[in-house]
């Protein structure tokens, strides 16, 4: 079976920048997704947060968002396209 992949990204709030993405790692772990890759990078304004997740069903990964939304220190969370560099990569050879 196929899994259902999202991306998501957000922002964490410069206070405690760590110990809210190990909160956000925690919510996703505890849902039983895999995580096939984290970016972050250091903004201004905190931390700049970009997961690709994948599960069994779609309602998992929405269950998960709506939990990351909960956080204290994550700004709203944006849905993002999930193949972009994939399918640019695979064009480009």
């Amino acid at each position: 079976m196929d899994k259902t992949q999202k991306s998501y990204r957000f922002c964490i709030e410069p206070d405690a920048p760590i110990a809210t993405l190990e909160a956000a790692l925690q919510v996703v772990r505890r849902l039983d997704i895999e995580l096939r890759a984290l970016r972050t990078t250091s903004t201004p304004y905190g931390m700049e947060v970009q997961m690709r997740l994948a599960a069994e069903e779609e309602d998992i990964l929405t269950l998960c968002r709506m939990r990351l939304h909960n956080l204290i220190g994550v700004m709203p969370i944006r849905e993002m396209p999930t193949l972009v560099v994939s399918n640019q990569l695979r064009q480009a050879t």
